[in-house]
């Protein structure tokens, strides 16, 4: 088939995803990661886009009287935007900006839970904005618990359990619970620990439950005797209960991310040497599976995600148009 020039003037290369459409095309940032740190990009080369004297994730605003309008060249990396993995041909969104090298990356289903997209910290990537919204969730944005984390302990007048580590526990009261209510009931559950003593010394966040609204922080979680009983590992003859209290670093914060219009439309063409197959989400909202599309071939629709599911191709072989 012959392209023609004067129609179709961008391409990106498309790694298929079920939650992101097809990002770009234009290309923000490029490179190759060299720090190794969980759920991060880390690039201490100083990414360059246009400007060399700008530069960095981090976006610069010009001096005054423009402080207000973006420096050239320094739009840097907005929340939302899609990261792919070009190594290992994998997608995140960009969760937070840490700083001029460094990016918090989160999952692309909606969760807002963190996603380890570099883990050898050594592999090439690619940054786009992100095509309207990337997220299929609408319930994905806010205040969330971070898994993990080790709350304060505020009271404690437990005494006589049996020791045991990180055993899950149900909390029976605290304000927490108004969270729990304002966000639809999803629970966030928590693990106890009873050290030697035979009294509760660590409270931790099992999982993180559903996302508010609304901040965590000063929000108490509450076990009394009948909750910390109710573990067997605890024993029953223990007495007394313990209230642990959320700290801002005991939460992650997840903004809305606003679809920009009508998501811009591609055309496909299949760059492998062999027939491949692909399923393809095309601007009117269908879904359409094409099986045996020949080498070469564009295919002639307007799409703007391909999905993962169902799509069987060698992986860098995708070039969407527009």
């Amino acid at each position: 088939m012959i392209i023609n020039p004067s129609t179709l003037t961008n391409g990106v290369l498309v790694i298929p995803n079920d939650d992101v459409n097809i990002p770009g095309p234009a290309l923000q940032f490029s490179g190759t990661a060299n720090g190794n740190v969980v759920n991060k990009l880390i690039d201490t080369t100083r990414p360059i886009q246009v400007n060399p004297s700008i530069g960095g994730f981090t976006q610069t605003l010009q001096n005054s009287p423009n402080q207000n309008q973006v420096a050239f060249g320094g739009q840097g990396v907005q929340i939302g935007d899609v990261v792919y993995n070009t190594t290992a041909n994998t997608v995140g969104i960009v969760g937070a900006v840490d700083s001029d090298t460094t990016l918090s990356i989160i999952n692309p289903d909606g969760t807002g839970v963190a996603l380890d997209l570099f883990p050898d910290g050594n592999e090439a990537y690619a940054i786009y904005q992100a095509n309207g919204s990337p997220f299929n969730n609408g319930d994905s944005f806010g205040f969330r618990a971070t898994v993990g984390a080790i709350l304060d302990e505020t009271t404690d007048d437990t005494a006589g359990y049996t020791a045991a580590v990180d055993q899950a526990i149900v909390a029976s009261s605290g304000t927490i619970f108004d969270i729990i209510n304002q966000t639809g009931g999803t629970p966030i559950t928590f693990t106890l620990t009873v050290g030697g003593g035979g009294d509760a010394t660590e409270c931790k966040v099992a999982t993180a439950g559903k996302f508010s609204a609304n901040s965590l922080a000063g929000r108490t979680v509450i076990f009394d005797q009948a909750a910390m009983r109710n573990v067997t590992a605890f024993g029953n003859t223990g007495t007394g209960g313990a209230t642990f209290t959320f700290n801002a670093t005991d939460e992650n914060f997840v903004d809305r991310i606003q679809a920009s219009g009508q998501p811009k439309s591609f055309q496909i063409y299949n760059g492998d040497t062999t027939e491949s197959d692909f399923n393809l989400l095309t601007s009117g909202g269908d879904t359409v599976q094409l099986l045996n599309v020949q080498p070469g071939a564009l295919i002639p629709l307007a799409v703007i995600r391909v999905w993962a599911a169902g799509t069987d191709t060698t992986a860098g072989t995708i070039v969407a148009l527009t």
